[in-house]
């Protein structure tokens, strides 16, 4: 049983000599950030607690692929991700309706929103508002605004440019405002 304390590039070298226990060691730090994500993407614990599963199955079948230019929690990530859409196609999600003209709608809000922020109410909105954001704007702004990571990390896990990156978090805060205008205007809190 490998040292509890060895990194993570240590691990992913002894799970690549065929060390189930360190890779072991690397699933049990790495997998409740990665079930965390996944619930954020799929909106449904046993699809998330499914493709954090399957994830890891095929991480540890293809781990002697894994090249290190990455830290093995992005490319676990990544793998999750992958998992997650799998298992998301063909579902009947009707996405929040996205326009180019989205600026044209964004909603002005009041002076108040640290009292909105902490009620329950506004929680449970966000989270169905996010819910309700394709796919990718949806993994851009879970992994960006939720989970804290980096433009350059979330840009890494998601395989696509820091640009690209920016556009998708942006248009989904851009969605997520306009369906949580309600909580904004005069008179709500």
């Amino acid at each position: 049983m490998p040292a509890p304390n060895l990194d993570d590039p240590h691990l992913v070298a002894l799970a690549q000599g065929g060390d189930r226990a360190a890779f072991d060691e690397l699933a049990e730090r790495h997998s409740t950030q990665l079930r965390r994500v996944l619930f954020r993407i799929t909106r449904d614990c046993d699809a998330a607690y499914d493709a954090v599963q399957e994830a890891l199955i095929r991480a540890w079948k293809n781990i002697d692929r894994f090249e290190g230019r990455a830290q093995f929690s992005t490319w676990l990530t990544r793998i999750g991700i992958n998992e997650a859409y799998r298992g998301l196609r063909g579902a009947t999600e009707r996405p929040l309706e996205l326009t180019d003209q989205i600026g044209e709608r964004i909603p002005s809000w009041g002076s108040r929103p640290d009292e909105i922020f902490e009620s329950r109410e506004f929680l449970q909105a966000v989270d169905r508002a996010l819910g309700a954001l394709p796919l990718d704007y949806r993994a851009a702004v879970a992994l960006r605004d939720v989970e804290g990571l980096s433009t350059a990390e979330a840009a890494e896990i998601l395989e696509i440019g820091e640009r690209a990156l920016k556009s998708r978090v942006h248009r989904g805060r851009m969605a997520l405002r306009v369906e949580l205008d309600g909580f904004f205007k005069e008179g709500y809190v």
